[in-house]
């Protein structure tokens, strides 16, 4: 968006949905890797990154694929409620998404895990599980398993959109209860 062109709420939500979708379907979008925060179960603040694997903007929702004995699904059962950031440098946009992330049900995993590259399993499975202490990277051993893949599905309760602009930032909060309708923002 230009300095020059006039930025509504609802334009500013189709670029933030459209930049996220983008994430999804492209290996070079800045939004397909965001950074997912939880809350760990040691107390701290848990970020890392995740890759982007479905966004449906007419529900709501986002998707990532992640191993089932990975310490973020562990947070998560515990506390679903998380935060995923996006910053995207070629439209000067930052994406701050609130809401819960719940585990799709396991009889729908087999035909998502069926589309899953086999150089990509290789992450969902292994030995020792994830976050483990190993004396060298090669003490890992690859086993890619249907039961050790999981889907993570984020309800977006809450969008806060910020476009960095050189006339003025525009920031703006949409809420799931209000039906995304959005309220502008002091930047």
């Amino acid at each position: 968006m230009s300095e020059a062109t006039h930025v509504s709420l609802s334009a500013l939500l189709d670029l933030g949905w459209g930049r996220l979708l983008a994430g999804a379907q492209s290996r070079d979008a800045a939004a397909r890797h965001p950074t997912l925060a939880t809350f760990g179960l040691s107390g701290w603040p848990e970020m890392r990154s995740v890759v982007l694997r479905g966004v449906n903007p007419d529900a709501g929702t986002l998707e990532v694929h992640t191993d089932v004995a990975s310490e973020k699904v562990s947070e998560l059962r515990e506390a679903p409620n998380a935060g995923l950031h996006v910053w995207d440098p070629s439209a000067s946009l930052q994406i701050r998404l609130r809401g819960k992330m719940k585990e799709r049900p396991r009889k729908e995993l087999p035909p998502i895990w069926e589309a899953v590259p086999d150089q990509a399993r290789k992450v969902y499975g292994g030995h020792p599980y994830p976050g483990y202490a190993i004396q060298s990277p090669y003490d890992h051993t690859d086993d890619p398993q249907l039961d050790r893949f999981a889907v993570l599905k984020f309800e977006v309760a809450e969008i806060e959109l910020l476009l960095i602009e050189a006339d003025k930032h525009k920031r703006a909060l949409y809420r799931r209860v209000n039906g995304f309708a959005g309220q502008w923002l002091a930047p």
